[in-house]
Formats: C-alpha cells, structure tokens, sequence
C-alpha cells in the first residue's frame, strides 16, 4: 500500500526534457512530391522542400528554437547547391549529368549532386592555378547537401571549405551547426566565433546578432543559464536596434527556453507568447509551430496535461502542412512524453525508441543521451531496475563526454531513484548529493527543489522523519517561489504522508486535501487518483475501512478513466485485500 507514498519527482520524467527528432534519407519528399510535378522549381523551392524534409535533432527545451535558428541558413546552403547545378547545366560537357544530378537531388538522393561539387572540388585543388576558392565553393555546396543525411561528411566537407577559405562566414557558421549536433561543444565554439570576427569585421550586425544567438544555445547546452542567457539578451539588443522582428522572435524564443529550463514558467510563457505574437504577424508558420511546442512544455510541466497536447497538436498540424519531418518528430515525442505521464507506458516507449533510431542514424549524440534517459526511467517504472540502470549510465557516459552539467544532474538524480527503488540508500543519497551540488552550480531551482524531494523521500524510508520534513519544506518553498504548482501539490501529499507516519493524522489529511485541492483545479487527473490513494491510507489508520474503500474506489475510477493499467490492477489489489479483511 505504499505505492502512494512513492510519488517521487524523480520517478517522473527527467527534468532536463525529452526529445527529438530524425533522419532517414528515404522519407525526403513524403509530403512535398506535387511540389515539382508539373514545372521546374526555383532553387530556393527545392532547398526549403529539402530542408523541410531532412531532420536535426534537439532535446525538447532546446528543440524549437533549434528549428528556427537553423532553418534559415541550411534552406540558403542548399539553395546555393542547386544554383550550382543548374550554373552546371547551361554547359554542355556537364550539363546533361548536372541535370540528372538535380532530378535526383529532388526525388530525395542528393549523392550524385555530392559526387559532382567533390570532384569539382578535387579537380580544382589539382589545378596549376590551385583555384582555392573554387574547391572550398565546392565544398560548401558538398556540405549543405551532407547536411541533409550524413552528419561526418558535412562536418569534412565545411572543414575542409574554411582551410581554404578562411574569411567565409557560411562555411564557419554551418560547421558550428553540425559540431553542435554532434555534441563537439567546444570546437562548435570556436567555428561561430571565426564567425563573429567576420561579422566585426565587416560591421554585419544581422550576423552578429545571430552568432551571438548560436554560442547561446551552446552555452545552455553546455548547463550555463547565466551565459546563454548573456548571449541571447546581446542578439535582442542588435535585433531590437535593427528592427528585425524575426530575429527578436527567435531571441524571445530562445530566452523562454532558459526560463523555462531554470523553472521560471510565468517568465518563460511571457516570452514565448511574446515570440508567437511576432511570428504571427510574420506568418512564420514554422515559429508558429516552434512556439506552441515550447507551450505545450509548459504546460506539461505545469500539470496541464490537456493544455499541453493542444498545443502539441497545434504544432504538428503545422509541420504535416510543412512536411516538416523534424517537427513532426519532435511533437510526437512531446504527445509521448504525455502518454508516459498518463501511465501508457507502451505508447511512450514507442515513440522513445523510434527517436533513438533517427538519432543513432544522425549521430546526434545529445539526442541519444536524452532518449536513453527517457527509456531508463520508464524501465524503472515497470520495475526492471538492471535495465533501467543501465539506460540511465549510457546517457550519464555521453552526458560526460559532452560536458553536459544539466544532463549529468539528471543522470544523477535518476541513478538515485533506482539506488533507492534497489534498497541501497547510501548510494541513493550520494547520487542526489551529487545532482543537488550541480544543480545549485547551475542555479537550476527547478532541479534542486526535485533533488530536495527525492531526498526527502530517501530519509522517510530510513524513518528520519524530521530530516525527510526538512527536505520537503525546502522543495515545498522553491516551488512556490516558482509558482511550480505540480510541486507544491507533490510536497504537500508528501507532508502528509510524514504526518501520518508520526501519527498525526489530522496533520495528515490537512496536507493532503491541500494536495487534492491544487490537483482538482488544475485537472490532475494522476494527482487526484494519487491523493484519494493517500486518503484512504489515513482512513485506514483510523480504523473507517468504509471510508478507505470510498477513496479507493474513487482513486480505482480515475485510474479506468485515463487508462493507466498499472495503477488499475494495484489499486483493484488493495480493494481486494480491505475486502477480505472485513470479512474476516
């Protein structure tokens, strides 16, 4: 009967978020194929149908604005690829491959366009001129079409473009791109400052701007709130002085990820609903669709698990019409993410493993990590602990290798969930020690107040009640300080649970009616069926079995009503066992 005790937030989602999207070169073109059958499409046509059709990958806080960011200068790589075949097709020695190069290119087979810019590029290297900047033109156009399928040869190809051909800001500025999908955080800095020496250099403030964007979204990356945040507010600085309105959407896109990241969901919707406004006036469909994901987040986080799949919707129905298959990947995990709250863990599951796939194909190792993480504690939740572990120590080992501080707290505070779930509560305790110290580091609120919990949990197992209090006080005060409602109704079923352990139980009742109060009005479903569990826990105590079974058979209703198997087989048990007690 203690499975309503348990309700631990690190038993939950991992709390540095979820997600992302994929690549399979055989999907280029599913929803854009009338897009070229009856004329011959302008490049910049074909380079928007192709990046719509290509994915990157992006964890769920970082998604969106990844979108945004990286849209706009791969749709003008690729657009400068094909302007490259159809210069091709107007001579006669390369025109008539050239051609068949782009036909391919446009049914989704970009390699034979790639085979033609590395052998121009191969050729003018040879050349008694040594034409350098012919080869690194070849090799940018190599890479945009690389960008598309092939993570490595894209990184080769613009590497080998800024050897030759140092002052180009493309070629700097799509290599970070691709170093930061592979999670090389460090050099993807260095490339986008060769970018900002450029833009500096030629007093380009839109390129500026943007950089200063892109070594944001690394710094978040790479677990620093207060130097992504630094970076992004400089990008808003020169966009508001330009007046580039796309370009304040995306910083306020990007600065509501960083509140949100560090807790702050009154601050991050404020700056998302701001970024949507924009986008709409725009008609950005794609930032549309950027800002309801980032939403329904919030939402999510928030306990409004409705409001959240609205907005998931609204996002994908936008990238459907967009045949943007990144977007779609990513809303489907989010949708999943609800299914894994809701307890379909089947359906989550599905939608994790699928993400791990196109991740594993792109070599996006962040991805990965995450997608790892997401699968352990689903693991962890169907009781199979080994495999949870297991899941949990691969994401912490990529986590490492990237220098991801956000990634490894959670990796710790997950690790310490199963060290608990296993029994060994010193182990339990050192990994959330751990995560707390990185998450105080971080000044990730959100993060400690969880560290804060599961500690809490772990010292009411060990019957320290009065220090189990002080933990769930201190999480208690952050989340309200946070305005974090799903915490403030977890802390507060937690107290009660306290309570009655110590035999106080009108204390008891008190927490969790201030649970259940919290839970009813934001239509918690879960939280509702938990704290009628809890209730009916105190009724026992009390020695009212009529009373316990009144809260079960309403905790048993709740559960049939949102389907969540699991819960409807224990909750059934304990209806089983009261029933034979009064039997007897």
């Amino acid at each position: 009967m203690t499975i309503f005790r348990t309700w631990t937030r690190g038993d939950k989602l991992a709390f540095w978020g979820i997600v992302l999207s994929v690549i399979v070169s055989t999907l280029f073109f599913v929803a854009d194929k009338t897009l070229f059958k009856d004329v011959r499409n302008t490049p910049e046509e074909i380079a928007i149908a192709l990046a719509n059709s290509s994915n990157d990958n992006r964890d769920r806080l970082l998604e969106a604005n990844q979108s945004i960011k990286d849209k706009d200068k791969e749709i003008s790589a690729l657009k400068d690829a094909v302007e490259g075949l159809r210069y091709l097709e107007k001579h006669d020695g390369t025109a008539k491959l050239a051609a068949e190069a782009e036909r391919e290119l446009v049914a989704g087979n970009p390699d034979k366009a790639k085979d033609i810019f590395r052998n121009i590029a191969e050729k003018s290297l040879k050349n008694s001129t040594f034409e350098k900047a012919k080869a690194a033109q070849a090799y940018r156009r190599l890479g945009a079409l690389a960008y598309l399928n092939n993570t490595q040869e894209g990184i080769d190809a613009y590497q080998k473009s800024v050897e030759l051909d140092p002052d180009n800001a493309v070629g700097w500025n799509m290599l970070g791109s691709l170093l930061l999908r592979i999670g090389k955080l460090d050099e993807a800095t260095a490339a986008h400052k060769e970018v900002l020496r450029l833009a500096k250099s030629t007093n380009d403030k839109e390129l500026e701007a943007a950089v200063y964007g892109n070594i944001g979204i690394i710094r978040q990356t790479q677990g620093d709130p207060e130097g992504a945040e630094k970076y992004q507010r400089k990008a808003l600085k020169i966009h508001e002085e330009q007046g580039y309105k796309q370009g304040i959407a995306k910083a306020y896109t990007n600065l509501g990820n960083i509140h949100e990241n560090q807790g702050d969901l009154e601050g991050a919707e404020e700056y998302q609903l701001k970024a949507l406004k924009i986008n709409r006036v725009l008609g950005r469909k794609e930032g549309i669709a950027a800002n309801y994901a980032n939403l329904g987040n919030i939402r999510q986080t928030q306990g409004d698990l409705e409001g959240a799949e609205e907005y998931y919707l609204k996002a994908l129905k936008i990238h459907k019409e967009l045949g943007y298959i990144e977007g779609i990947a990513a809303d489907y995990t989010n949708l999943g993410n609800n299914r894994q709250i809701k307890d379909d863990l089947e359906g989550a599951e599905e939608f994790y493993l699928k993400s791990l796939k196109f991740n594993e194909e792109l070599r996006y190792i962040e991805g990965m990590a995450i997608n790892y993480s997401n699968l352990g504690n689903i693991r962890g939740i169907q009781g199979d602990l080994k495999g949870a572990e297991e899941y949990q120590l691969k994401s912490l080992k990529i986590s490492r290798e990237l220098g991801n501080k956000h990634g490894i707290a959670t990796n710790y505070a997950n690790l310490g969930v199963i060290r608990k779930n296993q029994g060994d509560f010193e182990g339990a305790d050192e990994y959330q020690l751990k995560s707390l110290n990185i998450n105080r580091e971080l000044g990730n609120k959100h993060g400690i107040a969880i560290n804060y919990t599961n500690l809490g949990i772990i010292r009411q197992v060990q019957g320290d009640l009065e220090g189990a209090d002080e933990y769930f006080l201190k999480a208690l005060k952050i989340d309200q300080e946070l305005g974090y409602i799903e915490g403030i109704a977890i802390n507060y079923s937690n107290l009660g649970n306290n309570r009655q352990i110590q035999g106080d139980l009108e204390g008891a009742e008190e927490y969790q009616l201030k649970a259940l109060k919290i839970n009813r009005e934001r239509g918690n479903k879960e939280g509702i069926a938990k704290d009628y569990g809890n209730l009916g826990l105190i009724r026992i105590a009390q020695g009212d079995l009529e009373g316990t079974k009144e809260f079960w058979n309403k905790s048993l209703d709740i559960y049939k009503e949102v389907g969540a198997a699991a819960k409807i087989e224990l909750v059934q048990g304990m209806l089983d066992d009261l029933s034979a007690q009064k039997d007897n």
